[in-house]
């Protein structure tokens, strides 16, 4: 599940679907601006897009298996989809207005590939304060839990601690993989680029 879900990531980078939000991070992260960033990946139509080939994932593997694979239920995937992330959004937002954590994405300074990797799974896990210092990203560990407690209900699921901490490793990874497409999206764009004018010739 997580190499197909990596994989149409990854496609739809090359295919110069961006799922980035703009890189130029040295200005101040005012509420107007992360107000904008909200909206850019909450509503964005190249995330909206990303969902719906997402969810078209879930469908074909079932996921949750409480929702048949019937047409229908794609439907109903994809709302539940998309609340799930205006929930989390919405928690994020709020808790970076009030602690000053700031979660977007910033490039690796690096070349080597190593270390392009590890900076995009670490930024999972860490914020950006105001003075420039890292620390742990409380915000986002708390946005997911409330985000997995408040939609627990959608599919029956029973709260438990065993859950909870397997329903973080998963939003822990689903961060991952959306750094890492953030970090590697503009190569994957520039080799696609040159293929596709290579097949033209």
């Amino acid at each position: 599940m997580i190499g197909l879900r990596l994989g149409l990531a990854l496609a739809c980078a090359a295919a110069g679907t961006s799922l980035g939000y703009g890189q130029q991070l040295e200005e101040p992260f005012t509420s107007a601006a992360r107000w904008s960033y909200y909206l850019q990946r909450t509503y964005s139509p190249s995330r909206l897009a990303f969902l719906a080939a997402d969810t078209a994932v879930d469908q074909m593997m079932r996921d949750p298996h409480c929702w048949n694979s019937e047409p229908p239920a794609y439907g109903l995937r994809f709302a539940r989809g998309f609340e799930r992330r205006v929930v989390r959004n919405s928690f994020e937002l709020a808790g970076g207005l009030l602690t000053g954590e700031d979660l977007r994405y910033r490039h690796s300074q690096s070349h080597t590939f190593r270390a392009r990797v590890w900076n995009a799974v670490l930024a999972s896990v860490t914020a950006r304060m105001p003075d420039g210092s890292t620390r742990p990203g409380y915000t986002r560990f708390f946005a997911g839990a409330a985000t997995n407690l408040a939609t627990a209900h959608w599919t029956r699921q029973s709260i438990e601690p065993g859950w909870l901490m397997r329903s973080a490793a998963w939003s822990t990874i689903g961060q991952a993989q959306t750094n890492l497409l953030d970090e590697f999206g503009p190569d994957l764009r520039r080799v696609g680029g040159r293929i596709w004018k290579r097949v033209r010739r």
